[in-house]
């Protein structure tokens, strides 16, 4: 990656970054629900045992903001995969 100009990184490495992003997000947002359901009521104190669960589930989304919204990065990985596709021979 670090011996390739920008065109190649765009074109081999954007699509599937992208939906890389997307799957995280989505995935940050199954274990800050599941570990709230966990702790229970003290998933969602901001003091004592629960703390770090209720930050996470607070801030997790903040990542998935900056990162790009999801429908546009998977629109991306989508549209850079069928790009690459061989063409149907019927």
């Amino acid at each position: 990656m670090s011996h390739m100009n920008y065109a190649e990184q765009a074109e081999h490495l954007a699509g599937p970054i992208a939906l890389l992003k997307a799957y995280l997000t989505r995935c940050a947002h199954e274990v800050a629900d599941d570990a709230v359901q966990i702790f229970g009521g003290r998933g969602v104190t901001r003091t004592g045992m629960g703390s770090l669960v209720e930050l996470f589930a607070r801030t997790y989304k903040f990542d998935a903001i900056l990162g790009g919204s999801e429908e546009i990065l998977m629109d991306l990985g989508v549209k850079q995969a069928v790009k690459k596709m061989p063409r149907a021979v019927l």
